[in-house]
């Protein structure tokens, strides 16, 4: 199962304090994963991504390589340089046979909108078809590799208006998520798939991010999903780092597959089935995904 990370802050951080310095950084991850749906495989190195912004209303920029995220000399040399108020990290493990390549790698990138996946659609190659049919020309030559969560991406792109534009409401990009994750249960449904699905997006137009967390099953977790905000996500001692809340406005938020830090009370779950925004204002909504699979009785502990 791949981790994934996200932050947005009011100031720029060096991509270091996320990726590779903390104890439980993104990077640790993928070498010693703690939170997983499948025990068998602990490791996630079948490449890694990062995606950052250097002024809102710009196209991003993206590093992929196949190499495993924990032995590439050249990240850890960007990751001490480069600084952004917004960052998108991923470390893959392959799920239904996708080769390992650069153009499977996350995130992937549409003008201004990044995404990347954590899970997988049960079924998707006998899906693959409806989806690609469903697209405008221009979202299927975008398509660059062969992985589902590329295609869920197209999905996503093929619900708005214009995909191209600089910048979008939250609402927008919100309702555009949910419409997706309905279309695919939807074709799923119609060619009697009943695979587990786990939809943990994450999408950004480089000031708001919408990310999900979700399982296509009433009686199942999805795969985990924190979130942390405060005023400074900052470094103590022997690489341990805290969320500080040094006031009641809130500069700063992370979202990840896996907490970073140790201390409990710097995090809280996203429940099972629900859509988490973050504005361009840094405010934090959350939505819950009502459809057949929503159920109050699940339960997200930590």
């Amino acid at each position: 199962m791949c981790r994934m990370l996200v932050f947005k802050g009011e100031s720029p951080i060096l991509l270091a304090d996320l990726l590779t310095r903390p104890a439980h950084s993104i990077i640790m991850q993928s070498v010693n994963c703690k939170l997983l749906l499948d025990w068998r495989r602990n490791t996630n190195g079948d490449g890694f991504g990062i995606g950052w912004y250097d002024e809102p209303q710009e196209s991003g920029c993206i590093f992929t390589s196949t190499l495993p995220a924990w032995g590439n000399l050249n990240l850890q040399r960007l990751a001490e340089k480069i600084k952004s108020k917004q960052i998108f990290a991923h470390v893959r493990a392959t799920t239904g046979g996708t080769a390992t390549s650069e153009s499977n790698c996350h995130p992937w990138q549409f003008g201004n909108l990044m995404w990347m996946h954590n899970g997988m659609i049960g079924g998707f190659p006998k899906i693959k078809r409806k989806i690609q049919a469903s697209l405008k020309e221009e979202i299927y030559l975008s398509i660059q590799g062969t992985t589902d969560s590329e295609h869920a991406f197209a999905v996503f792109l093929n619900q708005l208006d214009d995909p191209m534009k600089k910048s979008f409401t939250y609402t927008e990009l919100k309702d555009a998520m949910l419409k997706t994750i309905a279309l695919l249960n939807q074709w799923l449904e119609e060619e009697g798939i009943e695979d587990l699905s786990l939809l943990n997006f994450a999408l950004t137009d480089g000031e708001n991010i919408v990310c999900t967390r979700y399982v296509n099953r009433s009686d199942r977790e999805g795969t985990s999903l924190f979130f942390s905000s405060g005023s400074k996500f900052q470094s103590e001692e022997n690489g341990q780092y805290r969320m500080i809340k040094a006031n009641k406005r809130e500069d700063v938020v992370v979202v990840a597959s896996e907490p970073l830090t140790y201390e409990r009370t710097d995090w809280l779950v996203v429940p099972t089935n629900t859509v988490l925004v973050i504005t361009s204002k840094f405010n934090v909504l959350q939505y819950p995904i009502i459809d057949k699979h929503h159920t109050t009785k699940k339960r997200s502990t930590f």
